[in-house]
């Protein structure tokens, strides 16, 4: 429709009580945050939507509701790639401290997300990945880690090309998680 043709199209939609929805040029509401982690089951995270822009497939529970797996491809193409997301019931810094003591794990903090503490971890290794820890609160934490799936594909992705797929998903996840508490 051209613009004119949009307008009184428009205005034909009007009712007493004022204009229907349809009229709208507002992007819609985004979800409502879930008060906590245990509001959250990792496999139902993202949307069918989200899922099909991600190019995620085949949602997998690993040890509990707590985390979740997907295959995918939109982060390095031509590989095959995991995407994780774990939530847990502890602090990002007790995670840190429990990692970097016992895993020996490599975590730099990045710049917040939307006001929320972000750390990369960028632990080498034999398997390549990249994983951001949000900070929920002072209990909780969530995880999420992308990396090559299996070794199927012909090719490998670098850390590099893993964490800038997680550069881009980060805001996306940070706006799924519980509202940012002190």
């Amino acid at each position: 429709m051209r613009g004119r043709d949009l307008l009184i199209a428009c205005i034909s939609l009007m009712t007493v009580g004022g204009a229907l929805t349809a009229c709208s040029s507002e992007p819609p509401e985004p979800a409502p945050r879930p008060s906590g982690i245990a509001d959250i089951k990792a496999c139902d995270f993202f949307t069918e939507d989200e899922l099909d822009e991600y190019q995620l497939h085949d949602a997998a529970q690993l040890t509990s509701s707590a985390d979740c797996m997907w295959q995918g491809s939109k982060f390095f193409e031509d590989a095959s790639t995991a995407l994780v997301l774990t939530l847990r019931n502890r602090s990002a810094d007790q995670e840190l401290e429990a990692l970097g003591t016992s895993a020996k794990e490599k975590f730099s903090e990045r710049p917040a997300v939307d006001g929320r503490r972000v750390w990369r971890n960028t632990t080498p290794g034999e398997d390549v990945s990249c994983g951001l820890l949000f900070e929920i609160d002072g209990s909780s934490s969530a995880e999420l880690k992308l990396s090559e799936f299996l070794g199927v594909s012909d090719v490998e992705p670098t850390q590099q090309d893993l964490c800038k797929g997680l550069d881009e998903l980060a805001p996306r996840v940070e706006g799924k998680l519980p509202a940012v508490r002190g």
